[in-house]
């Protein structure tokens, strides 16, 4: 059912046609529509969160490592005494702050999850090295592979 307002104005103009830009409304509006209702029927589930928690293989281009995180995302790594913290998880898209005591340095990552949620791909960067902390976001730094090490549980693959 039609809004009243756009049923008026669907109402035909001189020569009886409506006019161009109420067929385009009502085409934008059904599309909008059909999309809105494939995303319903689509039954993969956006990640949350404790979709990030467990154990994970951290892969840069020189080293191998791994993380250990909670249902918030957060927790250590075994690289110079390093922690992640997870600041969004938007859709697919992880993003997050790292940093490291061990070498005092900190930085952010940027890492697309696959649609299973087993693996992560991106870029971390360096925010601050020691007292250097005028470092140009995402310039400095590397690609970011991480891999699923301990399977999801049960509570987590049956969320409602």
């Amino acid at each position: 059912m039609l809004a009243p307002w756009l049923h008026n104005s669907l109402g035909p103009r001189s020569g009886g046609v409506p006019s161009l830009m109420c067929l385009t409304l009502v085409l934008f509006l059904s599309l909008g529509l059909c999309q809105r209702d494939a995303a319903r029927a689509d039954p993969q589930i956006e990640p949350t969160l404790s979709d990030l928690e467990g154990t994970w293989e951290i892969q840069e281009e020189d080293k191998t490592y791994v993380a250990t995180l909670d249902a918030h995302g957060n927790g250590p790594y075994t690289h110079e005494d390093g922690t992640f913290t997870t600041t969004t998880l938007e859709g697919r898209l992880w993003s997050g702050k790292w940093s490291q005591t061990g070498n005092d340095r900190e930085g952010e990552f940027e890492v697309l999850l696959s649609e299973d949620g087993s693996t992560a791909k991106g870029r971390w960067w360096y925010t601050r090295v020691g007292a250097f902390t005028h470092i140009p976001a995402r310039v400095h730094g590397g690609p970011y592979f991480f891999k699923r090490q301990s399977p999801k549980t049960d509570s987590q693959a049956q969320r409602p």
